[in-house]
């Protein structure tokens, strides 16, 4: 999830995809998550290039905010427990 989170971060703003890998793309979306966390990041002047530096405030910030939209395999599905939308495997 750290390394999903972190390629969505240095990716370049038209090259961004709708949620990064593992979390939830509807609650993404609604929630508007990609907006606020690149404002935390640019705000808190991350370095991003980093990696080793940013694990711990990635994790962090992803634990607080994001845990609740990380999508769980369930009977070869994955499954948001905020909205309990399925997504098949791609």
């Amino acid at each position: 999830m750290i390394k999903s989170l972190l390629n969505f971060i240095k990716g370049s703003p038209k090259d961004l995809p709708e949620a990064p890998e593992g979390y939830c793309p509807n609650c993404w979306g609604r929630q508007e998550y990609g907006g606020k966390f690149l404002e935390v990041v640019k705000n808190n002047n991350i370095d991003i290039n980093s990696e080793n530096a940013n694990l711990g405030w990635v994790q962090e910030y992803a634990d607080k905010h994001l845990s609740s939209i990380a999508l769980v395999e369930e009977d070869g599905k994955m499954v948001c427990k905020k909205c309990k939308l399925s997504y098949r495997p791609t």
